[in-house]
């Protein structure tokens, strides 16, 4: 059986293809095609398709990682929507929280324009009180001029939240069924379905968000299918989501909110999945793409989830891979601001027309320009053609850096190799120290096409010992793709004390999450003895404003079982703030169960082991410069390597879609599975 795997990011469309009961992979990149996605999604599916040597009808299942949603808010590339809520609480939008997430002291600073404009905002009657009984009947009769006002203004889409339908979803529910009734033609997403949790603003922005992305959503993927019709690629469709799972194309167009940073996620499934292969528990990633940089931390081989993540400034609460992420990527454009100061990103080349080096008309300087100008990047190996590139590409260091600064051509390059650094080496940081983990007990993972161009600095620098490279690093968030199960998430918000809770409530619970979460899967065609569900209950001190999620075990609930639940909370609490207040009253707040169906997974190990490797007779010389000195450096194609090899730096290795360098005083030994790993020797000095 083979599963493909497509990642479309800003710059690249990745492409990995698996033969899942032999492991063997074959990876291709491709530019990708912004103002038509499709057409980089098929240039890559023929690519891999030639390199593999299959027909398309051979092609079993396809996974699909996207940014489109981001992409799309970003720009604000979707047909009107309209909001229906509750009367008395049209303006939850604006008025969102009391908090300020950037800086408190700024009375200069914009609120983000909410997603729907106050006249595309409608009231109805009725009301549910936060224990979910009606204190004020559902007035349906309403409905009819909300449609005929939609149709006036030509809303394609509309989202439904009115207050605490997390406790009780029936007049929600209603108002869905009499607005699909009135409104065949419209999208339409009810918070109940979406986000059926507790606090209004996050509750109204998810079921927003995941409105507004409806319509384009579905045209996206009528658009998919159609290709993969032509092409006579009949594979079974699934849609990596931001919980770390896949979801079938039926059940995106309903919920794109929950597709949401999908490539970057599959980056960290596979990251974490190579690990334990490795034996490496705790672990950062450190993705370097085009665009943007993206760091996660996984202690104890466990993947970090949140319910507070943003996309443009807008909240959505729904299970999502804790990462974190800058604008700084190998097309960052390098700047002078008005003060004088070297700056980089976070405005990117992008794919086109890309770095000056690519020859596609980019005239501004880019880390990727910086890089070729050091000798990281080398034009003998690298897959684009950098013929003639370099002396175009000092001229725009020259003009735009170096002459503004007063400074070389070369001191420019190494200049934007500092900066972008720098910027990277405070994105692990946040992630790291200063939420108490110290980076010197992680192994750093890196892919993306320059995280093996940046790494060894970087861990160097916060005296990590181990840079671990995988094969292929390019392409490894498309591996990541391949290597995911079908996941669905329930949720259900009940605010209970410790006095309040008992095992039978809990039990009845967790039985109604179960059955959602088997029904989910049954949707989406996971057999029986493929699924798993997995319970957490969120927790937190009376007071608190947020929660911890905390693990429980499956199966009837018991009174040991809710104690160790308060148990491991404490602990929990005790590990992320630094202390516990036993003594202090709990609350209980959300119960969640993810449904897990697994899907076979390929034997990298094998595929590694079995691979078949051609050693050069001749070895290519060249130079880079580290810290302003001008070494003579090893320069290798990584598919020569052979496992036990062992590298001295300064050296440069050299694959499809990505650059690894070996920084003067690091080595670096291939294992069994291709990986290089990368010493920097930071306890030796």
């Amino acid at each position: 059986m083979y599963r493909l795997g497509i990642d479309t990011g800003g710059t690249n469309t990745d492409v990995v293809l698996t033969n899942v009961e032999t492991g063997r992979m074959y990876y291709a990149k491709t530019p990708t095609t912004p103002k038509a996605l499709m057409d980089g999604i098929m240039n890559g599916i023929e690519k891999i398709v030639k390199i593999s040597g299959l027909r398309n009808d051979e092609i079993d299942e396809l996974v699909y990682g996207t940014t489109i949603v981001v992409n799309m808010i970003a720009q604000k590339e979707s047909e009107a929507s309209a909001l229906i809520t509750t009367r008395g609480f049209k303006d939850v939008l604006e008025i969102g929280r009391a908090y300020r997430r950037e800086n408190i002291y700024d009375i200069q600073m914009e609120a983000t324009e909410p997603l729907v404009k106050r006249n595309l905002r409608f009231e109805i009657s009725g009301r549910m009180n936060f224990q979910g009984k009606e204190t004020e009947p559902l007035n349906l009769d309403e409905i009819p001029a909300i449609v005929e006002e939609l149709r006036a203004k030509n809303i394609k889409s509309v989202g439904i939240c009115l207050m605490h339908s997390y406790a009780n979803p029936e007049h929600e529910m209603k108002v869905k069924e009499a607005l699909q009734q009135a409104w065949p033609e419209g999208f339409v997403s009810a918070s109940a379905d979406i986000n059926p949790q507790f606090r209004e603003y996050e509750r109204t922005s998810t079921t927003v968000i995941n409105a507004y992305m409806m319509p384009n959503m579905a045209s996206h993927i009528m658009d998919f299918e159609q290709h993969m019709e032509d092409a006579q690629i009949g594979a079974d469709l699934y849609m990596m989501q931001s919980n770390a799972g896949v979801m079938t194309f039926d059940v995106a167009k309903y919920k794109p909110v929950a597709v949401a940073d999908s490539g970057p996620i599959a980056g960290i499934i596979a990251a974490n999945y190579l690990a334990k292969m490795m034996g490496e528990k705790n672990i950062i990633t450190f993705d370097i793409g085009g665009t943007s940089t993206d760091v996660a931390l996984i202690q104890d081989n466990v993947i970090k989830f949140t319910t507070e993540s943003h996309i443009e400034g807008y909240p959505i609460s729904v299970p999502s891979v804790d990462l974190s992420f800058i604008g700084a990527g190998g097309g960052s454009i390098a700047y002078v601001d008005r003060g004088g100061a070297l700056k980089v990103g976070p405005v990117s080349a992008g794919a086109d027309p890309g770095p000056v080096c690519y020859g596609r008309g980019g005239d501004k300087p880019t880390v990727t320009d910086a890089n070729l100008v050091t000798g990281h990047i080398r034009p003998e190996i690298f897959e684009e053609n950098l013929d003639n590139a370099l002396e175009k590409t000092m001229a725009v260091i020259d003009e735009h850096i170096a002459k503004p600064m007063g400074i070389t051509v070369m001191q420019a390059a190494e200049g934007i190799l500092d900066v972008v650094n720098s910027n990277m080496l405070r994105a692990i940081k946040l992630i790291s120290v200063q939420k108490g983990y110290d980076p010197r007990e992680f192994a750093l993972v890196c892919y993306g096409g320059g995280g093996g161009m940046h790494a060894g600095a970087i861990a160097e620098e916060l005296e990590m010992e181990r840079v671990i490279v995988p094969y292929s690093p390019g392409t490894f968030s498309a591996m990541g793709l391949v290597l995911s199960d079908i996941k669905s998430d329930c949720v259900h918000t009940k605010l209970l004390t410790r006095e309040q809770v008992n095992a039978q409530l809990l039990d009845e619970i967790y039985a109604k999450l179960d059955a959602q979460g088997i029904a989910s899967l049954e949707e989406q065609d996971v057999p029986e003895e493929d699924r798993l569900l997995v319970r957490t209950c969120d927790m937190r001190y009376f007071g608190q404003a947020f929660e911890i999620s905390v693990p429980m075990p499956a199966g009837q609930v018991t009174d040991e079982i809710i104690e160790k639940l308060v148990d491991d909370f404490h602990e929990l609490h005790r590990q992320m703030y630094g202390h516990c207040m036993k003594e202090d009253p709990i609350e209980f707040v959300n119960y969640r169960v993810s449904a897990i169906g697994s899907f076979v997974k390929p034997d990298v190990v094998s595929s590694a082991s079995a691979a078949k490797r051609e050693k050069k007779e001749t070895q290519m010389y060249g130079t880079a410069v580290f810290k302003g000195v001008e070494h003579t450096v090893p320069i290798y194609e990584r598919d020569t390597l052979e496992v036990g090899e062992i590298i001295q730096g300064p050296a440069v290795i050299g694959e499809m879609g990505a650059t690894v360098v070996v920084y003067p005083g690091h080595h670096a030994e291939v294992d069994a599975m291709q990986n290089i790993i990368m010493y920097t020797n930071v306890n030796k000095k």
